[in-house]
């Protein structure tokens, strides 16, 4: 498998690609449990899940959308959502990141219009660094250099928006211990409903 390529590679073999919007968000100091409370989830809906379930939308009906949420490296959890907004809303991700958390977010709404969204980093409910993924040079947040000693080697200036992917992906992999990988993608994790008035 092309190195520059291979994380992008293996969330596309599972389903998630730029056909369909798509948010990771990783966060440190939570469990699954407290993730979904401050995501606003019902917790009556809590489930074990696959991820082709998310893909295929075997969940439909559920007005809020749904996510994913699963351990994913020692002190740090992700979260999944291809459907409604969520994880898109910073309310969300200062919920997660309060209390000196660390939180790090990826995503693309539709790629064809939009491309890739910047890839924010948050610290206690608070913007450190936004990246722009395709040219690392551009940067904003409290500290938008608060990432370079993870950034050695990645080919941000990639050939395609695959390889930019896999780039933020590796970032991500480098700050959490964990690079995304097949086992990960291929476990059972929680899948809950938003409700519909959350945020």
């Amino acid at each position: 498998m092309d190195h520059d390529t291979d994380l992008w590679n293996r969330l596309a073999a599972h389903g998630i690609d730029f056909e369909t919007p798509f948010r990771g968000v990783w966060c440190e100091g939570l469990t699954v449990e407290q993730a979904a409370h401050r995501l606003g989830a019902d917790p009556d809906t809590a489930r074990p899940g696959v991820i082709r379930e998310i893909v295929t939308g075997e969940y439909r009906g559920q007005e809020g959308g749904v996510v994913w949420i699963g351990d994913y490296a020692p002190g740090w959890i992700l979260a999944i959502q291809l459907d409604g907004n969520r994880l898109w809303e910073w309310d969300a991700w200062a919920r997660l990141s309060g209390e000196k958390r660390r939180l790090l977010s990826l995503g693309w709404p539709l790629h064809d219009l939009d491309g890739v969204e910047d890839l924010q980093y948050l610290v206690g409910g608070e913007l450190v660094t936004s990246l722009v993924v395709g040219d690392p040079e551009e940067r904003d947040g409290s500290d938008p250099d608060a990432l370079d000693d993870y950034l050695d080697g990645l080919s941000f200036f990639g050939d395609t928006a695959y390889a930019e992917v896999t780039s933020a992906l590796r970032l991500i992999g480098r700050i959490t211990g964990r690079e995304i990988d097949d086992a990960w993608l291929d476990g059972t994790h929680t899948r809950y409903a938003i409700r519909e008035s959350s945020g």
